[in-house]
């Protein structure tokens, strides 16, 4: 028999209406570098004492599904900014811009990863699953690496597809992934060229420890915490200004733009926008590894106080999906 192979696989992500209630709407096919999704469940040793040294059989413990999705970040991706982020408003008439900001996550995620090369085709569903953080990799070169870390509650196996009729997204316009001489950074409101390498991550924090006496081993429910929002921005040590911002606890703020063409959002034309609109850098003296040029790394947190926009990351992403086509 034939083995499954990793190339002709499939994952599948939809909306759930309701936590655990397997999305039946507007699922999108997440093209996807990686996938690391999977239930585990523990099997418990048995203390029991019975005269011999021959150990009783085990008791089973709770379900956990955990994963990466590991992806390069493409502006159609917005089904997953959404369940990272919380919420989101369309504004415009094809092409359409999305802004996310945060708010409480949506119910729930249904994931299913396809295997419809096997002589029988297997389909793993996952519900009742939410992205606990989002983490973005920058650099001069190369696609933009993004990594959705999931949690979730229940898993079936079935031979056939519990989410259907699912959107490529062929159908809004093939977004080509974005790369690093996509990219460009401002920084407290100037354009930074010196930068290296920006590492971005958000984590909503969200509480895996639900489970009740129900019979299913499943987690009930998967609240969120408070978000925190943190990085580490590295670049040539040219001068003391970012230094300076950190050591003074200066409030700063970070803008990538990702552009691809024109940037109005029509096909092969689009843009993401993301901000960081209050923040600080924790202070790191600059290190000399070698001969080479020196650089400055400076990990920061986001955080809202006052700003605005009233959000501690927000994107704006322009392209040609409707608002119904996100969601």
């Amino acid at each position: 028999m034939a083995q499954a192979r990793g190339s002709n696989s499939k994952l599948l992500v939809g909306t759930e209406a309701t936590f655990k209630t397997i999305a039946n709407s507007n699922p999108h096919v997440l093209p996807f570098v990686s996938e690391s999704l999977r239930l585990s469940r523990n099997l418990i040793d048995s203390q029991t004492i019975r005269a011999n040294r021959n150990p009783l059989n085990p008791a089973r413990g709770n379900k956990d599904v955990t994963g990466d999705i590991t992806v390069e970040l493409t502006p159609y991706m917005t089904k997953m900014f959404y369940h990272a982020l919380g919420t989101f408003t369309t504004s415009g008439t094809s092409p359409y811009s999305h802004t996310f900001v945060i708010s409480n996550l949506p119910p729930g995620l249904t994931i299913e990863k396809q295997f419809t090369d096997l002589a029988t085709p297997e389909y793993f569903t996952y519900a009742g699953c939410k992205v606990n953080s989002m983490r973005m990799t920058f650099a001069p070169e190369g696609f933009i690496e993004t990594v959705f870390s999931i949690i979730g509650s229940a898993q079936t196996v079935t031979t056939s597809a519990k989410l259907t009729g699912a959107l490529d997204y062929s159908d809004d316009a093939v977004g080509q992934q974005f790369d690093g001489f996509q990219a460009a950074i401002t920084e407290g409101g100037s354009t930074l060229g010196i930068v290296t390498r920006l590492e971005l991550t958000l984590e909503n924090n969200l509480d895996n420890s639900v489970y009740v006496i129900d019979g299913t081993g499943e987690r009930y429910s998967l609240p969120e915490g408070l978000v925190k929002v943190s990085g580490t921005l590295t670049a040539l040590f040219e001068n003391m200004t970012l230094y300076n911002k950190a050591i003074n606890n200066q409030e700063s703020s970070l803008q990538i733009t990702l552009t691809q063409g024109n940037g109005t959002g029509a096909a092969y034309n689009e843009k993401i926008d993301i901000f960081i609109d209050e923040l600080l850098y924790q202070p790191q003296d600059p290190v000399v590894n070698g001969p080479a040029g020196v650089l400055v790394e400076l990990p920061f947190i986001g955080y809202y106080n006052n700003d605005t926009e009233a959000s501690t990351l927000r994107m704006i992403v322009w392209n040609t999906q409707t608002q119904g086509n996100i969601m």
